[in-house]
């Protein structure tokens, strides 16, 4: 089952494309919320020199901070990304499944 698309307000879109994500972890003082999961099949040839991969892969970038922003999280951090490449109908797709721990970043006191 692929993820749905929500319609999100300009704002909300500016918010989703801030929140961070990090394939380790991070040195900063954070309460987990929850793990999420993620996946996407596009019908392309992500190896196609002619291709951008970075845009390419900007979709489950933005799932995977757009379940954050749901949690009103703030990051989303020791993501992992499998793919496989796949042949559909006689039709070359790349599928991804790409899963994180979403965090929400703390204030901390030092000396406090």
């Amino acid at each position: 089952m692929m993820n749905e698309k929500k319609n999100y307000t300009p704002e909300e879109t500016e918010r989703i494309h801030k929140i961070m994500l990090s394939t380790g972890n991070v040195n900063k003082p954070y309460v987990v919320r929850d793990i999420v999961f993620v996946a996407e099949r596009l019908e392309t040839d992500i190896f196609d020199t002619e291709g951008d991969p970075n845009s390419l892969l900007a979709d489950i970038a933005f799932l995977l901070k757009a379940q954050a922003y749901e949690y009103g999280a703030t990051a989303v951090i020791n993501c992992h990304f499998e793919h496989e490449h796949v042949n559909k109908n006689g039709k070359d797709a790349f599928e991804i499944f790409a899963y994180g721990t979403v965090v929400q970043f703390t204030q901390s006191t030092i000396g406090g």
